[in-house]
């Protein structure tokens, strides 16, 4: 118990003293890890797309072969 209340206190203690330091470094690190979740994010877009347009195009190909080979034949 005596140590969760020296914890409290020196928590407490290190806020008061370096609070605004350290809502600053929060708030720094924060916005670079943000932009950061950004970019990762734009990348999977962009790759999701590209293998969406590809499965597109096979399931086309796909489709047009099977239309091809049920068709009936004009002699």
């Amino acid at each position: 118990m005596i140590r969760v209340v020296v914890g409290v206190l020196a928590g407490g203690l290190a806020v008061w003293l370096w609070g605004e330091k350290l809502r600053r470094y929060s708030n720094t690190k924060s916005r670079e890890v943000r932009a950061k979740a950004a970019d990762t994010l734009q990348i999977v877009e962009k790759k999701t797309g590209d293998v969406l347009n590809r499965a597109k195009e096979q399931v086309s190909s796909t489709l047009h072969a099977g239309q091809e080979a049920i068709r009936p034949r004009v002699n």
